[in-house]
């Protein structure tokens, strides 16, 4: 088996020509190798020819087709020339900062799997073993210096202050992630969406995060002993790196708290805003209450709710494949479909549940047909509904949309309903009304059965 493939027109063996190409606007190519490794790398000589031999007696050991690209941000050095010379392929990188270097890289690999790690020997490239076994438990692995069994040899000034930085990102994001600033990462290939990523620097490494989970990627953490580079000093200027940070948390606090993401309705079930947190939990136990014995449940238009994760034998579908990605890796079972074309046979299902759907759905009658045509006769359907003609609605989804990290503005319906619309609405599709409630006297959960 080959470990190495000759450099492709992408890449030149002189940094300073002008004739090398650019690889922030490639499109990526198609997968040709089982792993990538991508190392940014500046003014390197003297560790980054050790690194590229210790990973390819790695990837020897492991018996993985592989490629390794050194995306040299311009080095007044020989690191271009060090890593070439252990058949490492070399691009010069065109965009600006540590961001630019990764995205570069990104768009070039060609693996199933793009391996990132630093270029000063802090990252043991032994670890990729570990992280290859690994590799199916999670569409993202990242060694981790703050999980049990992680350490650092870095200074223990500049340790706790990263271990705080973490905490603080880790925290207001909502993520269950202890290391968000390792650069040190195992990939999936379609975890990564090149086009969204806008940050120049180190902060990049929490937006492919944020932006992978928010999608519904899952994420794991192994332990790294994380080393201090063998040669030379860090480019980093800590206070500048922590400074810069400021702006990404906001934006991506806004990012993670849009009701888009892939875990919103999940987070909900435990949000910090006792409103929020009382609302869906009141939702859900009314769901439950009008449904009664559960059998054969069909969740449409499910989200990443609570209940649709959490209850054995419910199949949920959403159209969304984030929402569908999130709760498979929770373990429900979930498919991706439009409430008004739904992949089952006729009389599938006992009970079906439209929550919060039928206001935002475009073909209202094609949604309530398909429910109709899977529910076996007899069978229920709840449905949940805010009551458009009542005041307390009003006045509550007003104050709702002010709580500082919820953001259901995002989605506007597209239909509104009264609790006397909706009845009249279901009749003429072959539903009778049986039980309501409200949630707050604002938000209509009511019960159907189909009769025809």
């Amino acid at each position: 088996m080959s470990f190495y493939t000759a450099p492709s027109t992408l890449y030149t063996t002189d940094p300073r020509s002008d004739t090398t190409v650019s690889a922030h606007d490639v499109t990526p190519m198609p997968t040709r190798f089982a792993v990538s490794v991508v190392i940014p790398a500046l003014n390197e000589e003297k560790n980054i020819g050790p690194l590229v031999e210790r990973l390819w007696a790695t990837m020897k050991d492991l018996r993985l087709s592989a490629e390794i690209i050194v995306v040299d941000g311009g080095s007044e050095d020989a690191t271009w020339q060090a890593a070439e010379n252990r058949g490492a392929k070399c691009l010069l990188q065109r965009r600006l900062g540590y961001a630019g270097a990764l995205r570069e890289g990104f768009a070039a690999a060609q693996g199933e799997y793009v391996l990132t790690l630093d270029s000063d020997l802090s990252h043991p490239p032994e670890l990729l073993k570990e992280l290859w076994e690994k590799r199916e438990q999670a569409d993202i692995l990242i060694a981790s210096r703050f999980v049990e069994g992680g350490r650092s040899d870095a200074p223990i000034t500049r340790h706790l202050l990263s271990k705080i930085l973490n905490s603080v990102f880790s925290i207001c994001l909502s993520l269950p992630i202890k290391d968000l600033s390792s650069g040190y990462r195992l990939y999936k290939r379609g975890s990564l969406n090149l086009g969204a990523y806008r940050p120049e620097n180190f902060n990049i490494l929490q937006e492919v995060l944020v932006r992978s989970y928010s999608d519904g990627y899952s994420i794991k953490e192994i332990p790294l002993h994380y080393e201090e580079r063998a040669h030379g000093s860090s480019h980093v200027s800590f206070v500048k790196f922590a400074l810069s940070y400021l702006p990404t948390l906001y934006r991506l606090w806004k990012l993670r708290n849009s009701v888009t993401t892939a875990d919103y309705e999940y987070r909900a079930y435990s949000s910090r805003h006792p409103l929020q947190r009382y609302w869906i939990r009141k939702r859900l136990n009314l769901i439950k209450n009008l449904l009664g014995e559960s059998h054969r449940v069909l969740d449409i238009g499910s989200g990443s709710n609570y209940m649709a994760a959490s209850t054995t034998g419910l199949v949920a579908v959403d159209s969304e494949a984030k929402k569908v990605r999130f709760l498979t890796h929770k373990g429900a079972t979930a498919l991706q479909a439009e409430a008004s074309q739904l992949p089952f046979a006729d009389e599938s299902f006992d009970q079906v549940i439209l929550s919060q759907v039928l206001p935002y759905v475009d073909d209202l009658n094609a949604s309530l047909k398909e429910a109709h045509r899977v529910l076996v006769k007899g069978g229920r359907a709840v449905i949940c509904v805010p009551d458009s003609r009542r005041m307390t609605w009003r006045i509550i989804g007003a104050l709702y949309n002010l709580l500082p990290n919820v953001r259901t503005s995002d989605i506007k319906p597209r239909h509104r309903f009264s609790r006397s619309k909706l009845v009249e609405r279901m009749a003429n599709s072959g539903f009778r009304a049986l039980k309501y409630r409200y949630v707050c006297g604002a938000e209509l959960v009511i019960s159907f059965q189909k009769v025809d």
